[in-house]
C-alpha cells in the first residue's frame, strides 16, 4: 500500500480501536480504487459485498423515495460507507454516487471474513468500529424521526 494509505488508516472512525501494530494485519486485505466525478460506487438495489473508506474526495449517499431521489448525506474523507454490507451482504440500502474525483480504500467481504480467521482478534476490533458507527448512525436517524414525527402532531 502507498505511504498516504498506510498514514490514512489511523484518522478513519472504523478502525479507532486499532493498535498500530494492527494495521499490518489489515491492510495486506484491502486495495485502492479511484472514481471520477459523478460516476456511481454502487446503486440502490445492487450487490453487496464490501465497505469503503474514503481516502480524498466526496460522496452523495442517495435514497430513492416514490419517484424522487433524495441525498440523505455527504460524506468526505476519514468516512466509510457500506458497513451493513460488509455484514451481512445484503443489497445496497443506497445509492452512492461520487461528488467529486474519490481515491477509496476497499475492504471486501470475504477478505474481512479471511482477515476474522486469520486475524480474529483484529477482525473484532473493526467489529466494534463498525458497531459503534452503526450505533451513532441509528440513534442520528431515531432523533431525525421523532422530530419529524412530533412535527405531524
Amino acid at each position: 500500500m502507498s505511504e498516504a494509505i498506510q498514514d490514512m488508516l489511523p484518522k478513519l472512525e472504523v478502525f479507532n480501536f486499532l493498535e498500530e501494530s494492527d494495521y499490518r494485519a489489515i491492510e495486506k486485505y484491502m486495495f485502492t480504487y479511484d472514481y471520477e466525478e459523478g460516476s456511481y460506487v454502487f446503486k440502490e438495489g445492487g450487490h453487496g459485498g464490501y465497505m469503503f473508506f474514503i481516502v480524498a474526495g466526496e460522496v452523495e449517499v442517495i435514497k430513492q423515495f416514490d419517484t424522487k431521489k433524495h441525498t440523505i448525506a455527504t460524506l468526505s474523507a476519514g468516512r466509510s460507507v457500506g458497513e451493513m454490507s460488509l455484514i451481512d451482504g445484503a443489497p445496497r440500502s443506497a445509492t452512492v454516487k461520487a461528488k467529486t474525483k474519490l481515491k477509496l480504500i476497499v475492504l471486501k467481504r470475504e477478505d474481512f471474513k479471511k482477515l476474522n480467521q486469520e486475524a480474529p482478534s483484529v477482525a473484532n476490533k473493526v467489529l466494534m468500529g463498525i458497531c459503534t458507527l452503526l450505533s451513532a448512525s441509528l440513534r442520528d436517524t431515531n432523533n431525525r424521526f421523532t422530530e419529524k414525527l412530533l412535527t405531524l402532531c
